[in-house]
């Protein structure tokens, strides 16, 4: 029969364990959805005035959809997931980030690249933007624009990498890695606007993948609100496809910019994890306590 010693020693090497392994984990940036990153944090609601893409090639021919939303903080970065396909004609998506930091309500990056023709677009009230990205998959080849909007605004178009079937991973600013799996023909379908099937949605397991550092996003220490938005060739027609999703029945915007100052949570949220490390740790440092008390 085990003694207390015994059971209280195996806890602490099972927590100890436990804690490592939560510690250790290294996410792999590849644009295939993985467990750690748990249950969505926004789904479609409509279907998609881009087109509905039936082939699995990694061209995305025939349409681009966004279908839902994932996000965490660990190690020092944000890591998002956009599950859906981008149309490799030029299409682009937008991404926007607020840490926390006084940023942007009213969109005005330089006047650089693309995203330029997207000035004057205004957030939801207490959305402040503090960083912005803007990639496209154009024949095979990922563009990429990159944008600090906290403090004095700077960026613009920082490089590209290759899409081979419709794969590939990058880091062509530096810091951000990207990674994009082309391949998805499921999730929401194309009947325009119509209400969007969550759960085909949420079963959509490719995408847009990306390990953003802290650092760069005017972090100020809580949680972070993220816009993602479908957009056309040049950043100069927006479609119906945002996450979080636009009212049923929203067709394509068509418009260079977009206005959610009367829509109060045009955003969803990652927030800060529970320090479940830690907790693992303080957890081991209780049992190890009991364990040195026992021997007294």
């Amino acid at each position: 029969m085990k003694t207390t010693k015994t059971i209280i020693r195996s806890i602490v090497t099972t927590t100890i364990a436990t804690g490592l392994a939560l510690y250790t984990h290294a996410q792999t940036v590849d644009g295939t959805l993985e467990g750690v990153y748990g249950s969505p944090l926004a789904t479609q609601t409509i279907n998609t005035g881009f087109g509905d893409s039936t082939v699995g090639d990694g061209t995305s021919a025939g349409g681009s959809e966004l279908d839902a939303a994932y996000g965490r903080i660990s190690g020092g970065n944000l890591y998002l997931f956009l599950a859906g396909n981008f149309e490799a004609n030029g299409n682009h998506v937008n991404i926007f980030i607020s840490g926390g930091l006084p940023g942007q309500n009213v969109l005005a990056v330089p006047t650089t690249a693309t995203l330029q023709t997207m000035n004057g677009s205004v957030f939801s009230p207490g959305f402040q933007a503090t960083y912005a990205m803007d990639l496209n998959d154009f024949a095979g080849t990922a563009y990429v624009e990159e944008y600090s909007l906290w403090g004095a605004p700077s960026g613009g178009y920082v490089g590209s990498f290759g899409l081979p079937g419709g794969i590939g991973t990058g880091s062509p600013g530096g810091s951000i890695i990207y990674g994009l799996n082309n391949i998805n023909a499921a999730g929401v379908n194309g009947i325009t606007g119509t209400a969007a099937n969550p759960a085909a949605a949420n079963a959509v397991n490719t995408g847009l993948e990306l390990s953003i550092p802290l650092a760069v996003l005017g972090w100020s220490g809580g949680s972070i609100n993220v816009l993602a938005d479908i957009n056309g060739g040049g950043d100069g027609y927006l479609s119906n496809q945002f996450l979080p999703g636009l009212p049923v029945g929203s067709g394509n915007l068509g418009t260079t910019t977009f206005n959610f100052a009367s829509a109060s949570d045009e955003y969803f949220t990652v927030s800060v994890p529970e320090p479940s490390t830690l907790a693992v740790f303080g957890l081991s440092g209780l049992m190890t306590s009991l364990l040195i008390r026992r021997r007294k």
